[in-house]
């Protein structure tokens, strides 16, 4: 691994992120930070020095005995790097097999199907707001692998303002210390290509009245959070993420450590991830 990567290394605990539960061996992450074109502020890095971002998440690893690592360095996706750990976290950009504005190692054209592989045989995968403006699908072409993974795909966004993220699933595990509306500042990512068919929506984000101000968010509420199973994996999206602020909160720091503790456990029950979009998503919002 190169320069780019920080590693927090400590004892594993009988605890892993906070949840009750010993695990058989140290449990690790991985967090790639790699962006192509636009480098949001949570991630820029100076020299070796973690990101905004990534010193919240090595504290939440530090704190619940985990293992951690951020990296901008993609080529650190591949088969054979992919066995060392149990969760592997996007905050990407653009396409990672590109040189990009941050100049940092790129992901070989084969990396997203070591990546797609290893989940399907069980790994975890999560993936914050930018995470779904990677590897985009061709203009009017499907989605591609990786878009259809994530469950959707980032197609733009307006000025930030406060919404209301709505919990659609409160007893889903990842979801258990979130209020049912969370009213947060935020860059709200609109979505295309999303997989209604694999989906399990957590969250929905309510526009509100902000329609009148801006033309785009003048929807019914849309998914903002979801979860799906892939092959033998599990996957965790969460939308937000674009302000330090949101970072800093409790509630998306306790939505954090309950995801990586629902992606970590053994055995879930299937309601978790079956799809849901029919169910909890306004046929206002579906129809657009």
């Amino acid at each position: 691994m190169s320069k780019l990567v920080v590693a927090v290394n400590i004892i594993a605990v009988s605890m892993a992120l906070g949840a009750p539960g010993a695990f058989a061996k140290d449990i690790r992450i991985l967090y790639l930070t790699k962006s192509q074109g636009f480098e949001h502020s949570v991630v820029s890095r100076k020299g070796d020095a973690p990101s905004f971002s990534g010193r919240i998440l090595a504290k939440l690893a530090k704190d619940n005995g985990m293992l951690f690592e951020e990296t901008k360095d993609a080529s650190a996706i591949n088969a054979q790097n992919l066995k060392n750990y149990d969760i592997v976290v996007f905050f990407t950009q653009g396409d990672p097999t590109q040189r990009g504005k941050d100049r940092a190692p790129v992901m070989d054209a084969k990396g997203v199907d070591h990546l797609l592989k290893w989940i399907k045989k069980g790994g975890r995968f999560a993936a914050f707001h930018s995470g779904s403006d990677t590897f985009h699908s061709p203009p009017r072409g499907e989605a591609t692998p990786y878009i259809q993974m994530v469950g959707g795909e980032f197609r733009g966004h307006g000025a930030q303002f406060v919404g209301a993220l709505k919990v659609v699933d409160a007893e889903h595990p990842a979801m258990k210390r979130l209020p049912p509306v969370w009213n947060a500042k935020e860059e709200w990512y609109l979505f295309r290509n999303v997989n209604t068919e694999s989906i399990h929506v957590l969250a929905l984000m309510d526009p509100g009245g902000e329609g009148a101000n801006q033309k785009d968010y003048d929807l019914a509420p849309y998914p903002m959070v979801w979860c799906s199973a892939y092959g033998k994996g599990k996957v965790y999206f969460n939308g937000m993420g674009h302000r330090e602020d949101v970072w800093e909160s409790d509630n998306f720091q306790n939505c954090i450590v309950d995801a990586f503790n629902w992606l970590l456990e053994e055995k879930t029950p299937a309601e978790q991830t079956a799809p849901n979009y029919d169910e909890v998503v306004p046929k206002a919002a579906a129809a657009q």
